[in-house]
């Protein structure tokens, strides 16, 4: 199991922007209520709250966001996928094999650390938004 928990569940997306990215990835929250909200009003928004579009697609009921992270970019301001540091996590046939699932104008990566799943069985697979390169285990 300790191994399992360096596992490392990697994801080639395009964004416009980092902000896009972010949104996509990360728990979004609508503005609270104010007090003039009535009781109904308020259970109704934390019904909706947080919304997790990546979550939503990946169709799991659980997701520990500490556990995910967003890399737009390729680290110097150019678009593009930031490899470099995609190997500082991975083996290079593994980097290789990511490198091989991109599409053209893949700019983002996501990384969800085995830990993001609380200890259930959840199937990563590729969504309409982000390509599923595979389950790695982080080396070092």
């Amino acid at each position: 199991m300790e191994a399992e928990l360096h596992r490392l569940h990697v994801f080639l997306a395009s964004f416009a922007s980092e902000a896009d990215a972010v949104a996509f990835t990360e728990k979004q929250w609508e503005p609270e209520p104010g007090e003039e909200a009535s009781d109904e009003e308020y259970a109704t928004w934390e019904d909706r709250n947080p919304s997790w579009l990546m979550r939503t697609e990946l169709g799991f009921t659980y997701l520990d966001s500490d556990f995910v992270e967003t890399i737009w970019g390729d680290g110097e301001g150019r678009s593009g996928v930031n490899w470099r540091y995609l190997a500082s996590l991975l083996d290079p046939d593994d980097v290789a094999e990511c490198r091989g699932a991109a599409l053209s104008g893949s700019n983002t990566l996501i990384i969800v650390h085995e830990r993001a799943l609380g200890g259930f069985d959840f199937t990563f697979r590729s969504t309409p938004t982000m390509i599923y390169c595979g389950g790695f285990r982080r080396h070092g």
